[in-house]
């Protein structure tokens, strides 16, 4: 009998040896198994996530291929897994042009002005804040199939363009895009003046002759350049006669009637003709 109970509790002290064997090697199994998934994992995010450089050539190969949607994946890939690196802040740059070419003129502004913010001492500032004042007057064309510009319509593109201009020159006055700049600043402020005219002369025709005034004068003073000023001028004699106000429209006859004599109104006339 005694021996019968030394033999039971050495099989259930082996029975419980071998319960907690395999417990341990099950343990051991399930780390092993978690190593090798982590390990596959790594290895997949590897040969997933490609060099800055291969992401960089590859949007500008699609970019030039004109394959731009691709183009803009690519360099927002690169923006994400690579920030901070200068194919990074570059990307911004290239998709602001990839943007400027669709005529997508929110995106175009907001990626070259992050591009300014990552890099504001870029040698390819001037580029930037050229294509922000092309951009900004784009803005200005309406309509789908035939482009116009109305100039009773939103004028802020053409005030945000003209900060720019003076940003530009303040800062590149020896830029080789100065006379594109140049060019588009005088587009801005002839529609600014046109905008202006429109203004006085829905006044004028509503017989609110002192705020037609204001807008006249407002326009002689600040755009002396615009084409048209003969034009201006004579409303604003009108405008002083029907507000009663003859003295300020016989001084300004004088004058306007000097600038004639000197010929300073020439250049202006003929352009209205």
């Amino acid at each position: 009998m005694r021996n019968f109970s030394v033999i039971l509790c050495k099989t259930v002290k082996g029975w419980n040896c071998f319960k907690w064997t395999k417990y341990y090697f099950q343990i051991c199994l399930l780390l092993l198994f978690s190593g090798l998934m982590q390990s596959c994992t790594e290895t997949a995010d590897t040969q997933i996530r490609l060099p800055s450089t291969e992401l960089y050539h590859q949007a500008m190969v699609s970019m030039e291929d004109e394959y731009y949607n691709e183009a803009l994946k690519n360099f927002e890939i690169l923006v994400e897994e690579h920030s901070g690196t200068r194919l990074a802040t570059l990307a911004h740059l290239k998709m602001g042009d990839l943007y400027f070419i669709q005529n997508k003129w929110e995106e175009a502004e907001t990626s070259y002005r992050q591009f300014l913010l990552l890099n504001p001492r870029s040698h390819l500032t001037p580029y930037t804040l050229n294509r922000l004042i092309a951009l900004n007057y784009e803005l200005n064309f309406y309509g789908v199939f035939f482009k116009s510009r109305d100039y009773d319509r939103n004028m802020e593109p053409n005030r945000k363009l003209i900060r720019e201009y003076q940003r530009f020159y303040l800062l590149y006055p020896k830029s080789p895009y100065l006379a594109d700049v140049k060019e588009y600043h005088g587009r801005a402020m002839s529609d600014l003046a046109e905008h202006e005219l429109n203004v006085a002369n829905y006044y004028f025709d509503k017989e609110a002759y002192h705020s037609a005034i204001g807008r006249y004068l407002y326009l002689l003073k600040n755009y002396p350049s615009f084409p048209r000023t003969v034009h201006v001028a004579e409303r604003l004699i009108e405008a002083y006669r029907l507000n009663r106000q003859p003295e300020l429209a016989d001084e300004m006859q004088k004058v306007l009637d000097s600038l004639r004599e000197r010929n300073l109104l020439a250049q202006h006339s003929s352009k209205e003709e």
